[in-house]
């Protein structure tokens, strides 16, 4: 279905994603999770649309897409201004789709502008006060490309919810959260009764391999793993 939309302001996330918060013309009836495509003109036809998660939660009046700088077409996304508008065609994707009927304490792994299905959901979770365990270990490369930097802050002081940060590539000296790839030993540190839990997992194609095995070797149940990879539709960027 698709849905015209008016950017009502943006805000920049790091030094290379943007969040364009929209109001549109009608109320999208959408899960945490889920995706729409993005066009910029009603007659751009199928090569003119990349599918975008939505990063806020349902259970608001407008709809944020949080988008990674990383081609033209997010380029001339992160060109737009208060008043410009979008046509949206969704929801789509149920791969990582959470909701009320969701009653495992959950577990989300994210790599970079893989965190924008997760936040939809945590902010779900925290809109609707539901009581599941929320764990979000999150990798980026540097501190600088931390998405919801300070919003993560607030909620890992939630008393159901924590947020792991992890940093692969640099980190400054004061740096006192975890360095290098999530793996098994990290899920171990944080994480309690690993087979209990609902895993989502959504980055690049690489991590969601490695993490997929790791979990696999714990004995996770096939069904208590939900993926998304990037190279697919739903994921966050281009």
């Amino acid at each position: 279905m698709k849905i015209e939309a008016e950017i009502q302001s943006t805000r920049k996330e790091t030094h290379d994603v943007k969040t364009l918060e929209l109001v549109p013309e009608r109320k999208i009836d959408f899960v945490p999770g889920q995706y729409c495509l993005v066009s910029m003109d009603v007659d751009d036809g199928s090569k003119g649309r990349k599918p975008f998660t939505f990063a806020s939660p349902p259970t608001r009046d407008h709809v944020e897409l949080t988008i990674k700088r990383m081609g033209d077409f997010t380029e001339a996304l992160h060109n737009l201004k208060k008043g410009d508008r979008l046509i949206l065609d969704g929801p789509r994707g149920n791969s990582l789709n959470f909701d009320e009927s969701v009653d495992k304490d959950v577990v989300f792994l994210a790599g970079g502008s893989g965190i924008t299905p997760f936040i939809s959901a945590i902010r779900y979770a925290i809109d609707k006060d539901l009581s599941n365990t929320m764990t979000l270990i999150f990798s980026n490369r540097t501190k600088k490309d931390i998405i919801y930097r300070e919003e993560l802050k607030g909620i890992d002081r939630k008393e159901n919810m924590d947020v792991i940060n992890t940093l692969t590539d640099s980190w400054p000296e004061d740096w006192d959260e975890e360095t290098g790839l999530i793996d098994g030993d990290m899920l171990k540190k944080y994480v309690e009764h690993l087979g209990k839990k609902l895993w989502y997992i959504c980055g690049p194609p690489p991590m969601i391999d490695s993490l997929e095995k790791i979990l696999m070797e714990e004995k996770i149940p096939e069904e208590n793993i939900r993926y998304e990879k990037w190279m697919i539709p739903g994921k966050g960027t281009e």
